[in-house]
Formats: C-alpha cells, sequence, structure tokens
C-alpha cells in the first residue's frame, strides 16, 4: 500500500513538472519584454552620475557609522568584520574617484573602470552583509546586528539599481562607438572602390 502511494505520488510529480506552467511557452518574447539600451544624453549623464556620487557619499556615512566590531565576541570575526567594512569603505572611494573623472570626460575606458569599481563594491557588500547575519545568532546584540545588515542591504539594492542603469547606458555608448568605427571604415573603403 505505501509502495502504491510513493508511486502515485511520483507519477504525479513528474507529470505536473512536464506541464508548462503558462500556456503560450512556444511563443517567442515581444520586444517590450526585452530591455532596451538607452544612451543618456550629456545632461543626463552628469545628473545621474552626480546622484551616483551623492549616495554613496551617504552609503560612507553610514558605513563609518557602524560599529561592527561590537557585534562579535571572538576576535577573529571581530577583525574580519573590521576588514569587510574597510573594503566596502575603499570600494566606495575608488568610485567616486572615477565618478569625478567621468564628470571631466566621459570615455569607454573611465566607464569600464567605473563599472569595475561598482561591480567590487556590490561583492564587498555582499560580504559584508554575510558577516552581519552571521553575527545575529552569536549574541546578544541581535537588534544591532539586524539593523546593520537592513542598512547594508538598503546600500546593496540601491548599487544594483544604478549599477544595471549605468550597465544599460554603458553597452549603448558602446554600440554608438561601435557604429561609427563601422561607418569610418565603410568611408573609407569607399573611395577604393570607385577608382
Amino acid at each position: 500500500m505505501i509502495r502504491k502511494n510513493i508511486i502515485t505520488v511520483f507519477t504525479a510529480f513528474a507529470f505536473l513538472s512536464a506541464v508548462p506552467a503558462f500556456s503560450n511557452t512556444s511563443r517567442f518574447p515581444t520586444e517590450q519584454a526585452q530591455p532596451t539600451l538607452r544612451l543618456m544624453n550629456d545632461s543626463e549623464f552628469v545628473t545621474f552620475l552626480g546622484r551616483l556620487d551623492s549616495g554613496m557619499l551617504r552609503s560612507q556615512m553610514l558605513l563609518k557609522k557602524m560599529d561592527v566590531q561590537s557585534l562579535s565576541l571572538d576576535l577573529q570575526e571581530k577583525q574580519e568584520l573590521k576588514k569587510s567594512q574597510e573594503r566596502c569603505l575603499q570600494s566606495l572611494d575608488n568610485s567616486r574617484e572615477e565618478i569625478q573623472k567621468l564628470l571631466q570626460k566621459q570615455t569607454l575606458k573611465l566607464d569600464l573602470f567605473l563599472l569595475i569599481d561598482l561591480t567590487e563594491l556590490g561583492r564587498n557588500l555582499d560580504s559584508l552583509d554575510q558577516g552581519l547575519v552571521n553575527t545575529v545568532s552569536d549574541n546578544g546584540s541581535t537588534g544591532k546586528s539586524l539593523g546593520y545588515t537592513r542598512e547594508v542591504l538598503g546600500i546593496d539594492l540601491a548599487l544594483a539599481t544604478d549599477t544595471s542603469t549605468f550597465q544599460n547606458h554603458l553597452l549603448a555608448f558602446t554600440s554608438v562607438i561601435d557604429a561609427t568605427l563601422n561607418q569610418s571604415d565603410l568611408d573609407a573603403s569607399q573611395p577604393q572602390t570607385q577608382k
């Protein structure tokens, strides 16, 4: 009897997992479902960079106020939390420095450097967040740990949104550069064919 029930449950599970969740799975995604690349104009880009820099400055102040060493009784864990916090602060400094360079002049090289710095900052925030989560159950400062974790998650969420916006801009920027280079190659080959 138990064997028959197990086989019935297994068969039902296999059947349900084989049935598509949506009836129109054979359709291709529409253009609306795919993200569109949009190159920001100069004023939009400067506004975006200013907003990004202001957000990073607020994040720096928030992270500097966090007394992460007080969250753990373990000396090694205190040191790891402090190092993680310092890596985040250094990544914020690096990103803000790249933003200042981009405000002077936008180049593909500087855009790539900023994207690398934003990605590194995201990884460092994830590491700090994981360290903070690990301290939640270790001692009696659960409220403080959860508060810091919430703040770091807020920083990380804002960063993810800004990084996505910047990636779309960067991809659009590279598309424009690529199209310009292709056009100049085409223009250069045109006079040779006319001779």
